[in-house]
């Protein structure tokens, strides 16, 4: 039951898929929509179950913030090792996404067609808030070509984040929640430095690494070649099933080392449903907002031009 090692490989490889070109692609809007709003929902979402719910364990609350803020599973494997969560915890967190992403895979495409919103607004909307990757592209999906490689794009341009999260969550951790300095006179700058360091996921540099090193991959051999043979070759055909593998081998090994007695305790005055379900609520409402600014008041050009690709 090798977690962390099965988690961590497969979080290396999904680097290889967040490439930067499809961050350029829709450029500042998609920008604003992910880097933006992303870190804002993160502390507004924490803040709240910290402060107004009072959540028990900071822990959980910082991996839930995390999971619904930032992309989901991968955002609160990254965020549970940086806060070095419990395994139950990340469980938990895990298991309230799943069944949030089903709902809103399904609800959000409809009510956005309901309602006649158009294409881009809507992938992008939906890119921002439905937690997995593979959720977004089917939820997209339903709204057409469009909206999926919107959704998609913004998807994966949240991804990139993922590493500077992790960061700083464990920058936060080590100076204002489990400080190793024993008193206030032993504090230090490079002392904090290296607490930062030591708590920080090392595994996040394999995903920058693999990012940068298909990215270049992608420059050299151009777009439609590095389509078939990086896109539709190397990714869909080696690494992205390897990734799931890993994950379901990651999963697995949670489920054999889960305490799930002790998990009850975490249910206690229903604060966990109380905080995704705000947290979405913020997310939905901010990622909206910006969305709509961005895409149709600041840079309806961008729009237009997605619009009729």
């Amino acid at each position: 039951a090798q977690t962390e090692y099965y988690i961590k490989t497969g979080l290396i490889l999904l680097g290889s898929t967040v490439l930067i070109n499809k961050v350029l692609l829709i450029g500042i809007p998609g920008i604003f929509v992910t880097w933006v709003v992303t870190p804002v929902v993160l502390v507004l979402t924490f803040t709240f179950g910290d402060k107004i719910i009072k959540m028990e364990s900071k822990s959980l609350n910082m991996v839930m913030s995390a999971d619904m803020s930032v992309s989901g599973v991968s955002a609160a494997i990254a965020a549970a090792a940086a806060c070095k969560a419990k395994k139950e915890e990340l469980t938990l967190s895990v298991g309230i996404s799943i069944m949030f992403t089903a709902f809103m895979m399904i609800a959000m495409p409809m009510i956005i067609k309901k309602i006649g919103m158009d294409p881009v607004l809507g992938g992008a909307w939906i890119g921002g808030t439905i937690d997995s990757t593979g959720a977004v592209v089917a939820a997209g999906e339903y709204l057409g070509p469009v909206a999926r490689d919107v959704a998609a794009t913004i998807k994966m341009i949240q991804n990139v984040i993922i590493g500077v999260m992790a960061l700083g969550v464990a920058a936060y951790w080590s100076l204002k929640v489990d400080t190793s300095m024993a008193k206030e006179s032993d504090f230090s700058f490079k002392g904090s430095l290296q607490e930062i360091w030591k708590r920080f996921p090392k595994f996040i540099l394999g995903f920058i690494g693999a990012s940068i090193l298909f990215s270049g991959i992608y420059s050299l051999l151009g777009t439609e070649v590095s389509k078939i043979i990086i896109d539709k070759g190397v990714v869909k055909a080696i690494v992205s099933p390897l990734q799931g593998w890993l994950f379901c081998l990651a999963f697995t090994s949670i489920g054999l080392s889960t305490n799930f007695a002790a998990l009850g305790k975490h249910f206690k005055g229903g604060k966990p449903i109380i905080l995704y379900l705000v947290g979405k609520v913020i997310n939905l409402s901010v990622t909206f907002a910006m969305a709509y600014v961005m895409f149709h008041i600041a840079f309806p050009e961008i729009t237009k031009s997605l619009m009729d690709l």
